[in-house]
């Protein structure tokens, strides 16, 4: 999928949620392969064992889990490395006189903690999240304390040394051992004695279990993780309102005498707090984000703080702004499966605007970019079907950094079907995009909930002044105007009705009031 400054959103992420749980493309398994450099150069293995009086320990961690010659491998990596003494603290910490007493997996997934498979200067640090996951499947957050530069953190740990470049990578000293994350968000919720209401009214609602799933076998190939993000009233939003136990909340909101059933109005108060999907802080865009209550969007507006379902009610003649503010100093808390933020009001379910919406295509949740995928492979991927053809999820040939879907297939009948997840309703415009080339189908039937669209053409000829005729190139078809009178799910076929592949990048909605904007 190409770069563009529109918040997307994750296709499958509200599609396995109707079905209690999101899900998101599973961790790595592996670290570099020991591919080395020939020549005698500076590596981060070799670099850490020249400055034994700062990182011995390290070292010794290494060698017990034999990954000392890993991170001398070929690539450029990442390497956030504890001094000798954040080790001591840790030890101390986890009741061990010495890093020899921990299990070897343990200190496996602890070095893979550590590690990221891109090389990333402190000058591309930004306040939040790190994009790129670590080894072991998670992220780091990066938070700059009042000193700014000279003040960065990772996690709970301050970058005491930055920059330290060798040749397959960058080395950032830190004062503190990143602990790995193990808890579901559930847990992590539960575990906080500021969230007490909140935690036992997720279990009075039965969403416990859905926020404790982490990994998910779909078959022998595929797995997949979950991926969580709550927005949640600490206890003392609650008190001022006059709540002091989740019963309290289930007297206020429940309506079937259930609080469990789904249709049941305390279920939905809460579902509606948890976005399937990970946010933190500086991933959330100006947006509606599908919830666990089916349908039912929560709107996030940035200004100088985020605000949800931020709207205008009329208080005697008087337009009054109401909105819900996410409290940044207590938020990005996380957990194994997800993160959560405070808000400082109680957020109640509540019906946003349309905005704008780009859907990407490439982003099923159990796809892994650079596979192909079968029809029966994708059988086990919910959102996404395919007859006659199988799926190649690929970098795209017109540019670095974009991707996407490619149909194994050029034989006419092939087909494949998108279910988007819900858009909020509204009047839109609708545009395609994909990526022009020779190879793709001359024409191809789009349906839309079952009813027949217009025909496209996958491939587009153009030529430029004084050039060759082009095809290659990343290009769009405007589908029209579409009237939804509901909030909900829809699904987009297209069928190949002449030879050629398919290939699929994103779609944008654009509120018909906002088209000009």
């Amino acid at each position: 999928m190409m770069k563009r400054p529109i918040t997307h959103i994750t296709v499958l992420m509200i599609l396995l949620a109707m079905a209690s749980a999101s899900l998101i493309i599973g961790c790595r398994d592996e670290v570099p392969d020991e591919v080395f450099f020939e020549e005698d150069e500076l590596l981060i293995s070799d670099y850490l064992g020249e400055h034994q009086d700062k990182y011995s320990t390290l070292i010794k961690v290494l060698e017990i889990t034999d990954l000392k010659n890993t991170l001398n491998a070929y690539g450029h990596y990442t390497f956030f490395a504890p001094d000798n003494k954040a080790f001591s603290e840790f030890c101390t910490w986890m009741g061990k006189n010495s890093v020899e007493e921990f299990d070897i997996d343990y200190l496996v997934t602890l070095v893979r903690y550590h590690l990221i498979d891109i090389e990333i200067e402190s000058s591309y640090f930004r306040d939040g999240v790190i994009p790129d996951t670590t080894y072991s499947g998670d992220y780091l957050v990066i938070t700059y304390s009042e000193g700014g530069l000279e003040t960065i953190h990772v996690n709970e740990a301050m970058i005491t040394e930055r920059d330290i470049l060798v040749e397959n990578g960058v080395i950032h000293t830190i004062d503190k051992v990143l602990a790995p994350k193990v808890g579901s968000i559930f847990s992590r919720i539960k575990e906080s004695t500021d969230y007490s209401i909140f935690g036992n009214a997720l279990e009075l609602a039965g969403l416990d279990d859905t926020l404790d799933l982490i990994r998910i076998d779909l078959n022998e190939d595929i797995f997949i993780r979950s991926r969580f993000t709550i927005f949640a009233e600490p206890d003392e939003v609650y008190n001022q309102a006059g709540i002091f136990t989740a019963e309290n909340l289930v007297a206020h909101y429940s309506d079937t005498g259930d609080p469990a059933d789904k249709d049941d109005g305390f279920y939905k108060y809460m579902a509606y707090h948890i976005v399937p999907g990970l946010y933190y802080l500086n991933n959330i865009d100006s947006f509606n984000y599908p919830t666990l209550f089916e349908n039912m969007l929560v709107n996030a507006r940035l200004n100088n703080n985020i605000h949800l379902n931020w709207h205008i009610e009329d208080d005697g003649g008087q337009p009054v702004e109401e909105y819900i503010t996410i409290i940044e100093e207590r938020s990005n808390q996380q957990a194994k499966n997800g993160v959560f933020h405070a808000i400082d009001k109680i957020m109640e379910p509540w019906e946003p605007s349309p905005v704008v919406i780009t859907i990407d295509l490439t982003d099923y949740q159990g796809l892994s970019l650079g596979r192909i995928y079968t029809e029966k492979d994708l059988e086990d991927i919910k959102g996404i079907s395919a007859e006659n053809t199988g799926i190649y999820f690929r970098n795209s040939t017109l540019s670095d950094g974009e991707t996407n879907l490619q149909t194994t297939s050029s034989e006419i009948g092939w087909a494949v079907e998108f279910e988007i997840p819900p858009i909020q309703r509204g009047d839109y415009y609708i545009t395609l995009y994909w990526a022009s080339d020779q190879s793709n189908s001359d024409l191809v039937q789009l349906v839309w909930d079952g009813s027949a669209l217009a025909s496209i053409v996958l491939v587009h000829n153009k030529r430029w002044p004084g050039v060759e005729w082009l095809y290659n190139y990343n290009t769009s078809d405007f589908l029209g105007r579409f009237q939804f009178s509901e909030t909900e799910s829809h699904t987009l076929k297209f069928i190949a009705l002449k030879p050629g592949f398919g290939c699929f990048d994103y779609i944008e909605f654009w509120p018909v009031n906002k088209w000009q904007e």
